[in-house]
């Protein structure tokens, strides 16, 4: 038989099985519930085989119960041997306090003394904000107090110059008390001591104390000619010029306190920062003839 023979006789045959056994049909619907039927049976089986579960387990539950001489139902269970009841639950270390930088905790606490002693500014400052720089309340209170003056030795001041030391300043004038701020590691202040020097009121950088001290006691007299006075001796002529009558103040005409800190460079030419209404500060440079020469970055 040729191969062509052979592709014959299988194609007839092939042909007569398919007209004996045709293909099946499927109705739509009955295939429909029959599926809802097989996983309803589905469903139930497992609802059977967790209902199960449960009795078992609640089997070992009680088991273990009575093993470990439980009491019935309804009766509380006593402690066991060696268990502590009246033992607090363990509760996770605290993070350490984050450090301050003693600079930081010096410049906001004298500058909240300041503003907390001149009524015109009181408002600004947060009694929560300073009660956070001692290590506990009752060193806030012993020496913060109801006034702030335990800050300041007890006496209402002006200016501070922290250059090194603390000055206290009434005015230009320089206090005969000097403050002595000690601190934990955490820059918290713990204690603060204050001892009274002999001073002739020119301690300190005396450009800084004139200059910013003269704007505070000129605005307390009242004396309006002494600012072009006051600049016209520590300010230089070229910034003067440039800023106008508010030289050396950034705007601030007439600062109700001032507040001179972190002298930098032995250089004639030196950088001081001052603190004079708010938070932050602004450079001044003074040059070889002590005059301030630039600041609010003119």
């Amino acid at each position: 038989m040729k191969d062509f023979d052979l592709e014959e006789e299988l194609t007839a045959a092939m042909f007569d099985r398919s007209r004996q056994e045709p293909p099946r049909s499927y109705d739509a619907d009955d295939l429909i519930a029959t599926v809802r039927q097989r996983r309803l049976r589905h469903l139930q089986a497992g609802a059977a085989a967790a209902v199960v579960l449960v009795a078992l387990g609640a089997g070992f539950v009680s088991q273990a119960g009575h093993d470990r001489g439980s009491a019935p139902a309804g009766v509380p269970i006593a402690p066991s041997a060696g268990t502590d009841s009246s033992a607090p639950p363990p509760v996770a270390p605290s993070s350490p306090a984050p450090s301050t930088s003693p600079a930081r905790t010096t410049n906001t606490l004298f500058l909240s003394a300041l503003r907390y002693q001149n009524p015109a500014t009181r408002s600004k400052v947060d009694p929560a904000e300073v009660s956070a720089l001692f290590t506990d309340e009752s060193t806030y209170q012993r020496i913060w107090g109801a006034d702030s003056r335990g800050v300041t030795c007890g006496a209402v001041v002006d200016g501070v110059l922290a250059a090194g030391g603390i000055l206290l300043y009434q005015g230009t004038e320089r206090l005969d008390r000097v403050p002595s701020l000690h601190l934990d590691a955490a820059g918290k202040v713990t204690d603060l001591t204050c001892a009274t020097v002999a001073g002739d009121g020119k301690a300190g950088d005396p450009t800084v104390s004139g200059f910013y001290g003269g704007l505070v006691a000129a605005t307390k007299s009242g004396d309006s000619t002494a600012i072009t006075t006051l600049g016209e001796q520590f300010v230089t002529e070229h910034l003067r010029s440039a800023q106008g009558p508010t030289a050396g103040t950034c705007s601030f005409t007439a600062p109700p306190f001032w507040l001179a800190d972190d002298p930098s460079s032995g250089t004639l030419t030196h950088g001081w920062t001052v603190n004079l209404d708010g938070p932050n500060g602004f450079p001044i440079d003074i040059d070889e003839n002590a005059k301030i020469s630039r600041s609010c970055g003119g």
